[in-house]
């Protein structure tokens, strides 16, 4: 037998062992380059080809037991701590939406048209599960591209509500996860690499302005912010870190300080912390929201404010079912109720960051961190706002609150998440061909500040 049948029907033997077929190819080069280096070694000793190919591919020992051995390493790990914590978030908001949907006036059939959309959703959930989550850096490109003509296609064929494009802004959640993909893809690239996702980074900024959905553009910029930050950081662009994050940072440092000088932004901040300046006009929710609270006990129903009173939660209340459901339960059913959901969010997204920072592979950092991020996001400006500190509009209370649209994708993401968290530990990251930046990124010359931005 030659040499090279000899291992390559060695590694075949391996590889029949192990039930995981995605790691297969990933394994073969790692230990045929173990062999070969050992058979290196026997050659510089003096034996000829053919008896070092044989004696190192002997020294790796018996193929049924390590591949064996790798099968129970390299194997999916279900992260039943976060379905156990879905389940039960789906039930917790199952139970709510029942509870008060006998209150408005097509109620039940609400109930029952979420619960259609929740089996729809697990069943995204599990799909997404399956996939697996490497094909976001595979083909990182081409979904975000396709995302985006989707969102498009969307705002074209269906007509606006109130000047909105309602039904298009529910997909741009998803921009984040793909955007880690993107970002992931730059790896080695240098500056070019940095502003290459600066350039991405515009598609659903503006498709979120064009929608418009000012809560999801904050969102984005945030998302994408936190995921450069992070690609930066791990060292993905090798490029000097500081300048980097100046390259990202500058342009939104200057854009904030330019929109604090609008005297109408100053004023809705201004009656976010005190809606009684505008308790008719702009503030109107605010004062409502904080006055139900405020008259909240810890168990049972609460008391209206004075000026309300007379009238039921549900005249002074509009979409109790989905935007201020949290403070409709927290009238209805006190305080407990409130500490019951946030506590069961808190304690997902709490875990999701934990696993997140597990993650040895970069491109399972920066997907888990995209969406544990859109969760957080989407959770603490619902919380806030039924607080009644009314800014924008809040987006849902994932899996909680009545929004089909919202919790389709929501489950969808929970899939990506838990596909990570299944085979993230056996991940390792591309290697990208490198592509240094010899020139440096800023320099001085004759009192003249260049920037280089390596696009040659």
């Amino acid at each position: 037998m030659q040499p090279h049948e000899k291992v390559k029907q060695y590694l075949d033997t391996i590889c029949e062992q192990i039930r995981y077929k995605r790691i297969h190819n990933e394994l073969r080069e790692e230990l045929e380059n173990h062999i070969t280096d050992q058979k290196q070694a026997y050659i510089a000793q003096g034996m000829d080809e053919e008896t070092g190919t044989f004696k190192a591919v002997e020294q790796m020992g018996d193929p049924v037991m390590v591949g064996t051995q790798l099968d129970r390493t390299h194997k999916p790990k279900p992260e039943w701590s976060m379905i156990v914590l879905t389940l039960l978030l789906l039930l917790t908001g199952t139970f709510i939406r029942l509870y008060t949907a006998p209150r408005e006036t097509n109620g039940l059939e609400l109930f029952y048209r979420q619960l259609l959309f929740t089996v729809v959703g697990i069943g995204l959930m599990t799909l997404c599960y399956k996939v697996d989550f490497t094909i976001l850096g595979e083909y990182s490109s081409i979904l975000f591209f396709a995302l985006a003509a989707i969102i498009v296609l969307l705002m074209l064929v269906i007509n606006p509500v109130d000047g909105r494009f309602i039904y298009a802004s529910y997909p741009l959640l998803l921009f984040p996860a793909l955007f880690a993909g993107v970002v992931y893809s730059m790896s080695n690239r240098g500056y070019s690499g940095v502003i290459l996702c600066g350039i991405y980074f515009t598609i659903p900024l503006i498709l979120s302005l064009l929608i418009p959905n000012i809560t999801i553009t904050l969102f984005l910029t945030l998302s994408y912010l936190v995921i450069l930050t992070i690609a930066i950081q791990k060292k993905r662009f090798k490029v000097n870190q500081h300048h980097a994050l100046l390259l990202v940072y500058v342009p939104f440092i200057i854009s904030f300080v330019v929109a604090m000088t609008n005297n109408n932004l100053i004023y809705r901040l201004k009656i976010v912390f005190t809606p009684s300046l505008a308790p008719m006009g702009v503030g109107y929710m605010g004062n409502i929201t904080r006055g139900i609270m405020k008259g909240a006990r810890l168990i049972g129903q609460g008391a209206l404010p004075e000026n309300l009173q007379g009238l039921t939660v549900e005249q002074v209340l509009p979409l109790i079912n989905s935007d201020f459901l949290l403070t409709y339960i927290t009238h209805r059913f006190g305080w407990i109720a409130f500490l019951i959901v946030v506590a069961l969010l808190e304690l997902f997204i709490i875990r999701a960051f934990v696993l997140c920072a597990r993650q040895k592979s970069v491109l399972a950092l920066l997907v888990s961190t995209a969406v544990t991020l859109t969760f957080a996001y989407q959770t603490l400006g619902f919380v806030v706002t039924n607080c009644g500190f009314y800014l924008f509009a809040p987006l849902s209370l994932p899996l909680i609150s009545q929004s089909s649209h919202y919790l389709l994708v929501n489950m969808s993401l929970i899939g990506i998440l838990l596909s990570v968290y299944r085979t993230g530990h056996m991940v390792h990251d591309k290697r990208f061909p490198e592509k240094p930046d010899r020139r440096p990124f800023l320099t001085i010359e004759d009192g003249r500040i260049i920037i280089d931005l390596h696009l040659d």
